[in-house]
């Protein structure tokens, strides 16, 4: 699916194609808020015009409905199954999350976000129930990271742990971090969070039997 195309003159055709924030999130069947993160993040390509209002590039649309297939993935996790995002840009570390909670037996959907982009794009495809992140990381780092996601009451439910090699004097130095953030130093609490994710995994299984 191609956003971009050319239509009328040659003249026309020199104009590149801009699309609202509104126009936008029905594009890529997501939330306003959303794609403002997007855009805030720098995973879409965007300015104000004279008047305030923001403008999409058509191309950086293109880019991602390509990068996602086209498929519009559920914004909400299976009932019953833990959504778990993992940003780390060590992937050895990351394949050791991966082999280490998939151990534990409980059912979870992983999935790995290198950087803090590719991070808010996964959150908009699906909300995890719970994410893990380092904060050194490429490109946007785990603060600004993090401090976005916070900003939106919409992930205010997602538990965050932090794992990471900074001290929290290195920590407040960058910023900080939000409320409601658990942060423990490298290496990985594993058990600690074996523990966060089978009482979310719990809490899920009683609220399914309420239901039903």
């Amino acid at each position: 699916m191609r956003l971009s195309q050319n239509f009328g003159s040659d003249e026309d055709a020199l104009v590149e194609r801009v699309y609202t924030t509104r126009e936008a999130a029905k594009l890529l069947d997501v939330s306003l808020r959303t794609v403002q993160l997007w855009v805030e993040g720098g995973a879409l390509s965007a300015w104000r015009t004279p008047g305030g209002h923001r403008r999409i590039s058509a191309a950086s649309i293109d880019a991602m409905l390509s990068a996602r297939g086209n498929a519009k993935v559920s914004a909400a996790p299976r009932a019953r199954v833990i959504g778990v995002l993992i940003v780390e840009d060590d992937k050895t570390l990351c394949r050791l999350y991966e082999a280490t909670i998939s151990s534990w037996g409980i059912p979870v959907r992983i999935e790995i976000a290198q950087d803090g982009f590719d991070a808010l794009i996964r959150l908009g495809q699906g909300k995890p129930d719970i994410i893990i992140a380092d904060i050194n990381l490429p490109g946007m780092d785990g603060v600004t990271m993090l401090q976005k996601i916070r900003a939106n009451p919409d992930y205010n439910d997602v538990e965050i742990i932090v794992v990471t090699g900074l001290d929290s004097e290195q920590i407040q130095r960058r910023g900080g971090l939000p409320e409601g953030v658990s942060t423990f130093l490298k290496p990985a609490p594993f058990a600690l969070i074996q523990a966060r994710i089978q009482e979310i995994a719990d809490r899920k299984l009683h609220v399914a039997a309420a239901a039903s």
